[in-house]
């Protein structure tokens, strides 16, 4: 299984491996849940520095609560009300300056961007990069 990766990237992407010849013994690993991102950055249509702009984003996105979960129907801790404001808050303010960098570029490079990663759909590749790129330099990452 070294063709298909890493253990800590078999377990986060769904790989089958194909048989290339009749015997078995000529195999390769296809990746089935790549992101749009993956694609991009496979094609060479976004660079490494943009590629790791678009993770650390969407794992901000995550972190701020943008994508829906189901609810837990076991019992939790109680908090009151200006405990879940301020965990809420908090949450929010997980991604506020990043989105705040995209903003002054304009509307259409955050919904660009978060379209991307988001919802996995193909947008105006040259707001996307412009906004990556404008993430790259919030990340420090070049």
């Amino acid at each position: 299984m070294i063709e298909a990766g890493t253990d800590e990237y078999r377990a986060k992407k769904n790989i089958q491996v194909e048989k290339i010849d009749s015997k078995g013994v000529f195999r390769r690993s296809r990746v089935l849940d790549q992101t749009k991102f993956d694609e991009l950055f496979l094609s060479d249509k976004i660079d490494k520095f943009q590629y790791s702009a678009a993770e650390m984003y969407l794992n901000l996105m995550k972190i701020s609560g943008c994508f829906l979960r189901s609810p837990s129907l076991k019992g939790g801790v109680k908090t009151g009300f200006r405990e879940s404001a301020n965990l809420m808050a908090s949450k929010i303010m997980a991604i506020s300056f990043a989105r705040d960098c995209l903003r002054n570029l304009g509307d259409e490079y955050v919904v660009a961007v978060e379209t991307c990663l988001a919802q996995d759909k193909d947008v105006d590749l040259n707001l996307l990069k412009t906004g990556l790129d404008a993430l790259v330099k919030y990340f420090h990452i070049d």
